[in-house]
């Protein structure tokens, strides 16, 4: 299953608020992801697995990733990943405790976007032993 969303995922610094010890999901990111789900929801998801599967999740955020001078921008690309996974998962109905393997990229690209690909894991031994 592939997923793309035309922006970028923001950073969990811009998502969540703090109240005292209390963290909370700012009004904007509520907002991005019922967007998520709407882009989900019009997906065709006949082929998605089952809810026992073990996953692999491999995400792309493309983004400019350079300066002006060439040098690589001080952009983190793994504090983006709680919420995305969150929000896919939560509107897939799907628990993000099968998740066995992820991996994030950063591509190249002049315009912004974010393309999830959500695969079956495979591999000799999955149970554990």
């Amino acid at each position: 299953m592939r997923i793309e969303l035309p922006w970028k995922t923001p950073t969990i610094n811009h998502l969540y608020g703090q109240h005292g010890k209390v963290k909370y999901l700012k009004p904007e990111a509520k907002g991005l992801r019922e967007e998520i789900k709407k882009i989900i929801f019009r997906m065709d998801l006949s082929d998605m697995h089952d809810k026992d599967s073990h996953l692999q999740v491999h995400v792309q955020v493309l983004e400019d990733w350079y300066c002006k001078n060439g040098t690589v921008k001080r952009k983190d690309v793994s504090n983006r990943e709680k919420f995305l996974i969150d929000s896919i998962f939560e509107a897939l109905e799907l628990d993000d405790k099968m998740i066995f393997k992820h991996t994030m990229e950063k591509i190249q690209s002049d315009h912004e976007g974010c393309i999830i690909d959500i695969t079956k894991y495979t591999t000799e031994d999955t149970n554990g032993n």
